[in-house]
């Protein structure tokens, strides 16, 4: 692809984490053999023009920084002069934006609005000009300061309306687009930021870091790395140093960085008698950042407001230093999942402190927990944050923009209906979905690995989803399922794939079927040999351990919609059919649910839903009425029909025992509305939020009927 990348900061100078993403993700997509141009205002100091930049061509514009009006004039037209000399001469397939200002002159050039474009959200430009009051001439306070904030907040909105899609590196930056500029839904798609996981990695033995470093090998160490300005919380972090010394009194902190706020903290440290166990260490060299974080006991995050992402956050994880945060912006996000105890109460000093000194106690009284959580740090970073993942997601997003999906081969096809066509993207939840035009069928756009469904199965599902009482209504609709199927002759065998707790196994049984359980997790055979008395095996769903034609029912209930491959499970589950064997299928209605997504992104995030905030739900596939036909038929089945299904329990949030259900009256009047659409449609329209199918097993020389 040719990428024409149109910034506010230079990827020359790597001052900030905006720098950084541009820098990874430019050099990273040029290193895939994709043309990638920077377009940006020159820095401060540099000299305009083209250089090459680490094998990324970069073009400086100059603009005028005397007055702040100057400034973003010059910033909007000369942006707009140098995107249009360069899509003029050398062409270009997409457009992707980092900050509003460029953003703004481009996509309201003529050439700019013709090209598909992304537009990565670091954080609000009207927020960040304010949290920076000060710190230049460009960043004033009073009535001048105000206009200014209100310019960006303009001059960002009108980017975001105009930019094809909007890249956001949190779920906290997608909330932010929602509360600032009424942003929500399809057009949002979350690609995390990252850490170069072969540079930023466990560097031999801490003392012998600290040694490289000149470092005290004799006490405890944490580190930080800010830019030094109000938002960033120095201050409050320095006077927690003053509580945690009188726990610790050897404990040193180690402050990396520039800016303006340096005189005022360095006088703080001494008014507060810390010049022995605080720090300054200055702007800190890309070189030296592995060693200085793996030389620390933990790397501490004060932030006091708008930490859209923290690549901080990762590369010091990535290097085995666990990472101590206030609970503001995409903190949580990061920390929660690795160890919800690294995360401050709240952004005080006191809590700071507490939390400081809770971490250097467990060191000092259990290194062995401690030496696991750097491990399990590693690990978590390299698993989820190395940027060769992100750039993946990105080269997808930027390919799929240009109708050129570089991360597959040949067209994108559907599994359900095998349709080619580019498909539509949306967002729920946080996940990026695309949609098929064809049949609806939706897909995650990434799909979960072997290891990690395992991992989902074994560790998370039996404590979401095993209770010790199934509800009545459920065991009702396993019962309805089963009467469908008709009374077994002798002997008939019915395989159960994906029976969880085992509940419906046992309807079976009691309805006089041989009823085999499948699944996947060794916890949750255990607890359906418990519950049905019945045989249940442990296997994958595509790789069925049953002789050919031994069943004479198959069933997926609640499950092929949860499959990496349904198209393999439902060829295995012909397989192991007898001839003229039934399958039967439940899911959630992809249609029903697909229209809930947009209906709730209108309303944004309303904590008056209440128990409607269950709604819509998705797992890896959202199947309509129309592509779960097709992908049956196409396994080799006839479909006997496809119906609405009732709502068992709660609805379909009830198997996580978390999640509040819904209120009686309105699944009832929701089954009556879907009842009535049925019937007047001649069958045609499903709208319940779940739906049936039922099928015979076609034989070898079989055609399904037109």
């Amino acid at each position: 692809m040719k990428i024409v990348v149109v910034s506010d900061v230079s990827p020359v100078q790597l001052l900030g984490g905006g720098e950084r993403v541009l820098w990874e993700q430019t050099s990273r997509l040029s290193a895939r053999k994709h043309v990638v141009k920077v377009v940006s205002r020159t820095p401060d100091g540099g000299v305009p023009g083209d250089l090459v930049h680490g094998g990324v061509a970069v073009h400086h514009f100059p603009v005028d920084r005397r007055s702040l009006a100057a400034f973003i004039r010059t910033s909007v037209l000369g942006a707009r002069r140098a995107v249009e000399s360069e899509i003029t001469a050398h062409g270009a397939d997409v457009l992707h934006f980092h900050q509003p200002i460029g953003a703004f002159g481009v996509l309201t050039s003529t050439l700019g609005r013709r090209l598909p474009s992304l537009y990565t959200f670091h954080s609000p430009a009207p927020l960040e000009y304010r949290s920076r009051t000060g710190m230049s001439g460009l960043h004033r306070g009073g009535l001048v300061g105000r206009a200014g904030a209100a310019l960006l907040w303009t001059l960002e909105r009108a980017s975001l309306k105009r930019a094809s899609r909007i890249q956001v590196l949190s779920d906290f930056s997608a909330r932010l687009l929602w509360d600032l500029y009424g942003i929500s839904g399809e057009r949002i798609v979350k690609i995390v930021g990252g850490a170069d996981v072969e540079r930023f990695h466990p560097g031999g033995s801490r003392e012998a870091q600290r040694q490289a470093l000149g470092l005290p090998s004799d006490r405890p160490l944490l580190f930080t790395l800010r830019n030094l300005e109000p938002r960033m919380g120095l201050d409050t972090l320095i006077r927690a140093m003053a509580t945690v010394r009188e726990r610790f009194p050897r404990v040193l902190l180690l402050i990396g960085g520039s800016g303006s706020l340096r005189p005022l903290l360095e006088t703080l440290t001494i008014s507060l008698s810390l010049s022995e166990h605080v720090r300054f260490l200055g702007f800190v060299p890309e070189r030296d950042l592995p060693a200085y974080y793996g030389a620390a006991d933990a790397f501490v995050l004060p932030t006091r407001e708008l930490e859209g992402f923290g690549l901080v956050t990762v590369e010091a994880l990535a290097c085995g230093t666990p990472v101590l945060g206030t609970p503001v912006g995409a903190t949580p996000e990061i920390l929660e999942p690795l160890d919800r105890s690294l995360l401050f109460a709240d952004v005080g000093p006191t809590a700071i402190a507490d939390g400081i000194g809770r971490f250097l106690e467990r060191s000092e009284q259990d290194p062995a927990v401690v030496r696991d959580l750097r491990r399990a740090c590693v690990a978590y970073a390299e698993r989820q944050y190395g940027w060769s993942r992100s750039v993946d997601a990105l080269e997808d997003m930027l390919g799929t923009l240009t109708e050129k999906n570089v991360t597959a081969t040949g067209a994108v096809r559907c599994v359900a209906c095998e349709a080619a066509t580019p498909l539509r993207w949306f967002r729920h939840r946080g996940e990026d979905y695309r949609a098929c035009p064809a049949c609806g069928t939706s897909v995650a756009a990434k799909l979960p690995t072997a290891a990690g469904l395992r991992h989902f199965y074994e560790v998370e599902y039996p404590a979401r989803f095993v209770r010790p009482e199934v509800p009545a209504s459920r065991l009702d609709l396993f019962g309805e399922l089963i009467a469908r199927l008709g009374p077994p002759r002798s002997r008939r065998r019915l395989l159960d794939v994906g029976c969880g707790p085992g509940h419906f196994v046992a309807s079976a049984a009691a309805a006089g079927w041989r009823a085999v359980g499948l699944e996947l997790a060794a916890e949750m055979c255990a607890a359906a040999r418990t519950t049905a008395a019945c045989d249940v095996v442990q296997s994958d769903s595509v790789l069925l351990p049953f002789d050919t034609a031994s069943m004479d029912a198959v069933t997926f209930i609640n499950v092929l919609d949860h499959l990496v491959d349904p198209y393999g499970a439902l060829a295995e589950a012909h397989r192991v059919l007898a001839p003229d064997g039934l399958l039967v299928i439940r899911v959630p209605n992809g249609a029903f649910h697909r229209r809930a997504t947009q209906f709730f992104s209108m309303l944004g995030r309303r904590g008056w839903l209440g128990k409607f905030g269950a709604y819509p739900v998705f797992h890896v596939f959202g199947f309509t009425a129309r592509g779960l036909r097709r992908l049956v038929e196409r396994s080799g089945f006839h479909v006997l029909s496809l119906r609405n299904s009732p709502l068992s329990a709660e609805g379909p949030s009830a198997a996580d025992s978390r999640a509040p259900g819904l209120p009686r009256w309105f699944r009832g009047a929701g089954e009556t509305v879907a009842a009535t659409l049925h019937a007047v449609t001649a069958s045609r329209c499903l709208a319940a939020p779940s739906i049936e199918l039922y099928a015979r097993r076609l034989g070898d020389e079989e055609v399904p009927p037109s």
